[in-house]
């Protein structure tokens, strides 16, 4: 038989109003808990051990709010978690979409253990409120914010002092709610990162779609970022729900492909195609390279200065690289690791990923490895996925990835599919992917989990205040975009793209589930299951050789 401990160390996160603090209610009585003075948000206190919940107090000690459940410790302990203010639960667990491909060679991730799947982290980050108002007013504008932060876990807490905060992405400063980019100084890390992104997800009403493509990539064995979901409080001001993912910057490449030490064969240069034009068709000047590609990462000074003379040798030999020749397949990989591409086109077009390389010539990554001497090639930024934008969902759903939008567009997929091996190596792949991947047994375990783990804070995301105060909104941008729609995308369908600006609010199990009768956004559930019998469906028709 089980003897509880004679008193219990209780530990609550809560953002307090003024006058107010917090406690804990044992046995029908209350117990005062203290603020932490470098983590004001978590209280801290000891009292006798029980079934408890956490109370909000006045001035006079007096109950002004409590948690409607009852929480219980499943044995004795010293101290409770860190445990988040009307959350009924600490940890959960969520399923992993099963395993298709082992990791690519050139990956050799390290052990950090910054993305715990169970459970959702608390960033507190404080700094001068002035300087946070200008950033939100600012939207457009890059402005940095010195701060703190603390990311709280359920069994311990991680601080980086004088780290920067700004805001980040592109469309998303559109958004009320914003997306932020974290930076440690220099020599300093966090839990083996010194760039992280928090991700609003303001255009994903499901707020599943990032996190599970994340899943998606992973299983397919290709480089990314880890993800995990995080509640943001900056100051005294709770920010909501966000997806923590890291960067393609700095020491992720060590992480990613060094076990988390320095790379024996040093840092190459990593090109991000940036739009319409950065197809990876050659342009007249270098101008054009200079404009529709980013360097996000420069090579170290070993291998500098930064250019673009590796990307344009890649697109001159994309002009003429061969197909029939026997060799054909060892002269590709000599330049680029086919089975990133193939992998990573089987992602885009089984999760429905509209801005990335197929879908607008978006989103994706060429990385000089150094340790291969040829591309890597990577992506990232998965918002607009599952049925969620601007594309004609029945095209992607058609089934025949030659009808996928943009697919007979592209010169890197056109050019690859033209090599007999890689064609087989590819349907062969997103056959398989659709049978074990994508297909409901597989998914709705996974998204059952989410749903359980992150019902109570999208409703709590939703009731907070939005920190964009800045003058351009989502509708202005999105409007004007779509008045030069043949520049900026193409393959957006105008009346689906409509849909997106004027989309009717539903209950957020029905963005889930589907069916949400509605153009620009389908179920999660409703995507998957319409994608993978689609491709399953084509295939029996026309078997892969």
């Amino acid at each position: 038989m089980l003897v509880e401990a004679a008193t219990t160390t209780y530990n609550v996160i809560s953002v307090t109003e003024s006058g107010h603090t917090m406690g804990v209610l044992v046995g029908g009585k209350t117990y005062p808990l203290q603020a932490s003075e470098t983590v004001p948000v978590l209280h801290s206190g000891t009292a006798p051990s029980g079934v408890y919940k956490y109370v909000k107090l006045d001035d006079s000690q007096g109950v002004v709010e409590q948690e409607s459940f009852k929480r219980q410790l499943d044995k004795p302990l010293e101290a409770t978690p860190n445990e988040f203010y009307n959350r009924s639960w600490t940890t959960q667990h969520v399923p992993e979409l099963p395993t298709l491909l082992d990791t690519l060679p050139a990956i050799y991730r390290s052990n950090s253990t910054l993305h715990r799947r169970d459970q959702i982290a608390t960033f507190y980050i404080s700094g001068d409120w002035k300087q946070l108002d200008l950033m939100h007013s600012s939207s457009t504008d890059e402005v940095k914010v010195p701060v703190d932060i603390h990311l709280i876990e359920a069994d311990r807490i991680t601080t980086v002092n004088d780290a920067t905060i700004k805001l980040a992405g592109r469309s998303s400063r559109w958004n009320p709610k914003l997306s932020y980019s974290l930076k440690t100084p220099k020599h300093q890390d966090l839990l083996g990162f010194r760039h992280l992104k928090l991700r609003a997800s303001a255009r994903d009403p499901s707020a599943l779609r990032e996190f599970l493509c994340y899943d998606i990539i992973k299983s397919m064995g290709l480089p990314a970022s880890g993800a995990s979901y995080v509640r943001v409080i900056l100051n005294d001001q709770p920010v909501g729900l966000f997806l923590m993912i890291e960067p393609y910057k700095s020491n992720w490449y060590k992480n990613e492909f060094g076990g988390g030490k320095k790379l024996k064969h040093g840092q190459g240069i990593t090109y991000h195609g940036y739009g319409v034009p950065a197809d990876l068709s050659p342009f007249a000047d270098r101008k054009g390279y200079e404009a529709y590609y980013n360097i996000v990462q420069k090579p170290d000074k070993k291998h500098g200065p930064p250019s673009y003379d590796r990307l344009q040798d890649f697109i001159d030999f994309l002009e003429d690289a061969p197909s029939t020749a026997e060799d054909a397949a060892d002269i590709w990989n000599k330049h680029i690791d086919v089975k990133s591409v193939i992998r990573s086109i089987v992602c885009e077009i089984i999760a429905g990923f509209e801005d990335g390389y197929l879908g607008n010539a978006n989103n994706y990554f060429l990385y000089d490895n150094l340790a291969e001497k040829r591309f890597t090639y990577m992506v990232a930024d998965f918002d607009t996925t599952l049925g969620n934008g601007v594309v004609k969902v029945d095209d992607m759903w058609s089934g025949n990835y030659t009808q996928y939008p943009g697919f007979a567009i592209r010169p890197l997929v056109q050019k690859l599919i033209n090599v007999p091996a890689f064609k087989s190596h590819f349907e062969h792949l997103l056959l398989k992917a659709a049978q074990q991947l994508i297909s409901p047994t597989s998914t709705n375990p996974v998204i059952d989990g989410l749903v359980k783990m992150l019902r109570q804070d999208v409703e709590w995301d939703a009731s907070l205040p939005k920190m964009n105060k800045g003058n351009v909104t989502f509708g202005d941008a999105f409007a004007e975009i779509m008045a030069q729609k043949d520049k900026w995308y193409p393959l957006a369908d105008t009346e689906t793209a409509y849909g997106v600006l004027y989309r009717k609010k539903l209950p957020w199990d029905t963005y889930v589930d589907g069916p949400t009768h509605q153009l620009s956004v389908v179920g999660v559930r409703e995507w998957f299951e319409h994608q993978s019998k689609a491709i399953q469906d084509y295939f029996e028709q026309w078997p892969p050789q």
